[in-house]
């Protein structure tokens, strides 16, 4: 396997971390962090791509701090392909803002209790997701719509973060869960007899069996 499909798959897990707490919460702030650190790894990895002699070390030897990082990634969009510099200044501007409070979390002992809404989760996740697709382009989304369940992961995120401004989304989300079988074998008329559960058992038996089929219905949501 490339090294594209590992990190996606990484993206992958770490949205099922999101999606296994977001009912009590209980993981918010790892999926927020681990989608930080998926961040730098999808900076590194296209340049890496772009130039495998690309280095993590400066001239002097020491390692390149975040923001060196992205900058190294400006410069080579700059260069190849200018029409996507906005947008991707856009997205590394949200994305700083992100790592400085990542790093509050491990460096000021009096925020430990700083808390992660579901709305941090759902925004980070989707400018990683929209990241890869101007680094990577047709390569990333072939990898996104092929490796396990992301792509119903992904329709998920934009129907939540749809839902910020239109709270009616997401009781159409809820409906169409509602009458989704926890698993094929045990279809029935009524439907699955749980809705919702305190981890998000349902909504996780759901991603991982609904396929194709949910994925359209999810789509049609949007």
């Amino acid at each position: 396997m490339s090294q594209l499909t590992y990190l996606i798959d990484e993206i992958c897990a770490g949205l099922e971390i999101y999606y296994t707490g977001r009912q009590g919460g209980q993981y918010l702030k790892t999926a927020f962090i681990l989608c930080d650190d998926y961040t730098e790894l999808t900076s590194k990895l296209y340049l890496l791509t772009d130039n495998p002699n690309w280095s993590e070390t400066k001239a002097n030897g020491h390692w390149k701090n975040y923001r060196d990082i992205q900058q190294d990634v400006v410069d080579v969009i700059t260069g190849k392909r200018p029409t996507e510099l906005a947008n991707l200044q856009a997205l590394h501007n949200n994305m700083k803002i992100r790592r400085d409070r990542r790093n509050d979390f491990f460096h000021s002992t009096h925020l430990l209790d700083l808390s992660v809404m579901s709305r941090n989760c759902v925004d980070a996740f989707c400018d990683l997701l929209d990241y890869g697709r101007v680094l990577f382009g047709r390569d990333w989304t072939d990898e996104v719509t092929s490796r396990r369940s992301l792509e119903i992961l992904q329709l998920l995120l934009i129907l939540e973060k749809k839902n910020f401004n239109d709270p009616s989304i997401w009781p159409k989300v809820n409906n169409l869960l509602r009458s989704w079988p926890c698993n094929t074998s045990s279809r029935s008329a009524r439907g699955a007899y749980i809705t919702v559960h305190p981890e998000d058992l349902h909504l996780r038996l759901c991603v991982r069996d609904g396929g194709m089929e949910l994925r359209d219905k999810l789509a049609v949501l949007l």
